[in-house]
């Protein structure tokens, strides 16, 4: 299947709100936040690190990230393009007990407004098959990671045989119907294994590997 670029990320607050009241009342969705969060730290997230979530959206890994490291003197920024997503991130932020631990910044992932070193991890859930430029998205994470810095960042991947296509539109069936078509799209625009490894081996990140499982990628570097 040929790669169908999505548009761009939801930028109207209607949109936002209605996006952000399913993924929260996903416990599915919630547990893969969790779960992600836990992956990052267990890569080893030093006490009073600082952690980039790029492409935050509504801001749930970055808050399921701050919950684990806000007792080890932890810190996490959110990077976002949308203002509507980042007035989302925000409400939520409010009411999960992370104060001083969590911080919204408004930007473009290919010219981060950060400077070189100053993060100990990078995250990232959904964003990428978002980006414009990916080898300029992962040069800017190179840049802003310390030189052991880790790093995870997770999307979907782009679905090659038929018998996925039937088990993602069966799945479909259990997701309001209004966000049914934008799974799709977002899976159709999504890479394969060997086009995010060309991607990377075109970009200044060192020291990554790739994993993918049923439905997903993972870009993986443990500093």
């Amino acid at each position: 299947m040929e790669r169908v670029p999505e548009s761009q990320a939801i930028a109207e607050m209607q949109d936002a709100r209605r996006f952000n009241q399913v993924m929260g009342g996903n416990r599915f969705r919630q547990q893969e936040y969790r779960q992600l969060a836990s992956d990052l730290c267990a890569l080893g997230v030093p006490a009073g690190g600082k952690v980039l979530d790029v492409g935050t959206g509504t801001g749930y890994v970055a808050l399921a990230v701050a919950r684990q490291i806000r007792e080890r003197g932890g810190h996490v920024v959110g990077l976002e393009l949308s203002d509507a997503m980042l007035t989302m991130a925000a409400e939520n932020a409010a009411g999960a007990g992370v104060d001083g631990t969590v911080a919204w910044r408004k930007g473009d992932a290919k010219a981060m407004p950060f400077a070189d070193a100053e993060f100990d991890a990078v995250v990232s859930l959904d964003s990428l098959h978002h980006w414009e430029s990916p080898p300029r998205v992962f040069d800017e994470i190179a840049r802003v990671l310390k030189p052991a810095g880790k790093c995870i960042v997770r999307d979907s991947k782009r679905l090659q045989k038929w018998w996925l296509w039937l088990l993602v539109k069966t799945l479909s069936l259990s997701i309001p119907r209004d966000f049914r078509v934008h799974w799709w799209n977002s899976i159709k625009s999504s890479y394969t294994k060997s086009e995010l490894e060309s991607i990377l081996a075109r970009s200044r990140l060192r020291g990554w590997r790739v994993e993918q499982d049923l439905m997903g990628l993972s870009v993986i570097k443990e500093g």
